[in-house]
């Protein structure tokens, strides 16, 4: 084929949008049936066995390729300023990357600098424009949609794409800090959600601004594509194998051909309104998910129900925004309908916190856990809210804005968290992004999508019950739902009440059928006791932080049992995100006092909610019945010369044990 041909036919395969239609075009060039003209994937025959065991939903699937695209506009921003990813001087974090390469700040200096949640809308739509994902084919009511995801990243050359976007197991990006992919394979966990054949085209070219002077290869400034295939089992080999078309220098012997390339000054790889294919771009990387698994999420993928949904979930504080189109026939509604930024769900419910939030939330809670640091953000929703928002995931973890696994809301029916009553209106995220790296290979699967068992994870749930448990928050919210429920009970029984009243007045005898009086007594605050209670006003910057009904500087004795979590009350007047705001926010540590020495101690959580922080924490597991040990807590902010430090001493008690007798008997 000349340079026109091969051009066309990768516009052909763009606007394909059936298994069928590609097959066809792939028949017509004679390349289908050719095996000698089809690359293993990642140059390794028994691919299956990693490209398999990848995420096991096909939205976990879809959010590896969004970041994917992320990690290409940071690359790509990096590499245009002359800077070495992996050098000194490159970004260390995702957020400083953003900040510098986007808000063009320095993220230590302006402290919410990186933070897409900060930015006004007509930036967050300009930066995503840059990185789309687009519905095209098939309705709901016709089968599976294909997806196309454009980025303007760095792109590579036709003679690399071997090596980057077609390997598995590369060390590409591991030496990177500033990117989120690391293992090279979490791309490859879509392809089997595309249709029969597992179908993806893949076309990229590199930017010409970050091409070396003196070329590598002629065709660097070329466009390359390929389209990605599964191949049945066969000729006594027991598994499927991934392939790629590679026809140029086949060789029948070795399968190591190259992709096809053609020249072009731009191509239209980004949509405008609804025509998928029509901004042109001079470089980036096209993905295209032929007939993609959709179960459950094939309505319009701007809806309510839709994909949007899913994917803010799954990319809760996603680095870069991102603009999804839908440009399938058959749906209806104004220009508007058809196009949105995804910004993450973290973003959303700042926007729309009123409307869906309980007051006092979200609240945020710092968490070490095995000496590592997280930060549990607590969001309490307003009935029926919350289904808009998460499906059966009740508590999530996410590394730099993405989900790599979750809890079912069943975490909160345990009996150590008591919150069943609120388990629907419940959602907890969980930052690891400050985990190390042993930790982070600990707690998360590669895939990214689930959680690992093992002994952090445990330290980490444990951790959870306790916050949750004995959050003031949501000890109050859990309280009034009860109250509101009862009185609405009460209410809907005024009826009856009317009749008994009425026979009772008639007949007074029946009042000794009535133990207890006429009228059932309410076990809650009435409304005008609950509107006399003055609402707290936190401060920004606290004047007091004490134990709680004692003067500062009181050194406090307590007891507490060896098989318990020990627990302190404070009072302050800081406001509730006091210790995880975005500028000069509050920091406590708890330290163990040992022969003039202070031992930080880990597995603690000091939550301020409305003038109250309890602070928990596990003894030291070398403590014993009886001994005395001395801690001492400290606050502090940038507004203070002196830091805030409460003293107080812990009477180690023997473990309580839980007694059971034969038959009825009671537990102690």
């Amino acid at each position: 084929m000349n340079n026109a041909q091969t051009r066309e036919l990768c516009l052909s395969l763009m606007k394909a949008d059936t298994e069928f239609a590609v097959i066809d075009l792939l028949r017509e060039a004679n390349f289908w049936e050719n095996r000698n003209v089809w690359r293993y994937y990642g140059d390794r025959e028994n691919n299956f066995s990693t490209i398999g065991n990848q995420q096991s939903r096909a939205d976990a699937a879809l959010v590896e390729k969004l970041i994917n695209s992320v990690d290409a506009r940071l690359m790509n921003e990096c590499l245009i300023r002359g800077i070495d990813p992996e050098g000194s001087s490159a970004p260390q974090t995702i957020r400083e990357a953003v900040a510098r390469f986007f808000d063009k700040e320095d993220a230590s200096r302006k402290p919410l600098a990186g933070l897409v949640k900060n930015w006004p809308t007509a930036m967050r739509t300009q930066v995503a424009r840059k990185i789309t994902l687009v519905s095209t084919g098939a309705s709901a009511r016709e089968g599976n949609p294909c997806f196309t995801i454009s980025d303007q990243g760095e792109g590579q050359t036709p003679e690399t794409m071997p090596s980057t976007l077609l390997s598995i197991d590369k060390s590409n990006k591991l030496r990177i800090p500033f990117v989120q992919g690391k293992f090279n394979m979490g791309g490859t966990g879509a392809l089997k959600f595309c249709g029969k054949h597992n179908l993806e085209l893949i076309v990229s070219r590199r930017n010409p601004n970050i091409l070396p002077k003196i070329l590598v290869n002629q065709s660097d400034t070329q466009w390359g594509f390929t389209v990605v295939r599964r191949e049945d089992p066969e000729g006594g080999r027991r598994n499927s194998v991934y392939t790629y078309l590679a026809p140029n220098d086949a060789d029948s012997s070795q399968l190591k051909g190259t992709v096809l390339r053609f020249t072009s000054e731009t191509m239209p790889i980004f949509p405008v309104d609804r025509n998928p294919y029509a901004e042109k771009a001079e470089w980036g990387t096209l993905v295209k998910l032929y007939e993609y698994e959709t179960t459950g999420y094939k309505t319009n993928i701007l809806l309510k129900d839709g994909i949007l949904g899913r994917l803010d979930l799954l990319l809760a504080d996603v680095a870069l925004p991102i603009r999804l189109y839908e440009c399938r026939a058959g749906y209806h509604g104004h220009q508007g309908s058809f196009q949105t930024t995804l910004t993450g769900l973290g973003v959303r419910l700042d926007d729309d916190k009123k409307e869906n939030l309980e007051d006092g939330f979200p609240a945020s809670v710092s968490m070490n856990a095995d000496g590592e640091q997280m930060i549990s953000t607590i969001y309490a929703f307003k009935k029926g809210k919350a289904d808009a928002y998460r499906k059966n995931e009740g508590i999530i973890f996410t590394i730099n804005g993405q989900t790599h696994g979750h809890l079912t809301i069943d975490f909160y029916r345990r009996k150590q968290v008591g919150l069943s009553y609120l388990a629907d209106s419940i959602l907890v995220i969980v930052d690891c992004s400050k985990l190390s790296g042993r930790a982070r290979e600990d707690l998360f699967m590669n895939s990214r999508d689930r959680l690992s068992s093992g002994k952090l994870r445990l330290e980490i749930e444990h951790l959870l019950e306790d916050i949750l448990k004995h959050h003031e928050g949501l000890r109050e919210l859990r309280e009034r739902r009860r109250r509101e429920e009862v009185e609405a009970r009460m209410e809907d029984s005024k009826p009856l009440e009317d009749v008994l009243k009425s026979l009772i007045e008639k007949y007074p005898s029946l009042s000794t059928l009535f133990q207890f009086g006429k009228y059932a007594s309410n076990p809650f605050k009435t409304v005008k006791a609950r509107g006399s209670e003055t609402p707290f006003e936190g401060k920004r910057y606290p004047t007091y932080f004490r134990f709680k009904e004692q003067p500062y500087g009181t050194i406090l004795n307590r007891n507490c049992h060896l098989n318990v979590r020990c627990r302190v009350v404070f009072e302050t007047d800081a406001v509730n995100d006091y210790f995880h705001r975005d500028i000069d926010q509050g920091e406590f540590k708890l330290e163990l006092v040992s022969d003039d020495i202070n031992i930080p101690v880990m597995n603690c959580s000091m939550p301020p909610y409305n003038g109250i922080a309890t602070l928990s924490f596990q003894l030291p597991i070398s403590s014993k019945a009886g001994d005395s040990l001395k801690f001492v807590v400290t606050v502090t902010d940038p507004s203070r010369l002196e830091p805030f430090k409460n003293i107080f001493i812990v009477n180690v008690m023997e473990e309580i044990t839980e007694k059971h007798e034969g038959g009825g008997g009671t537990r102690k």
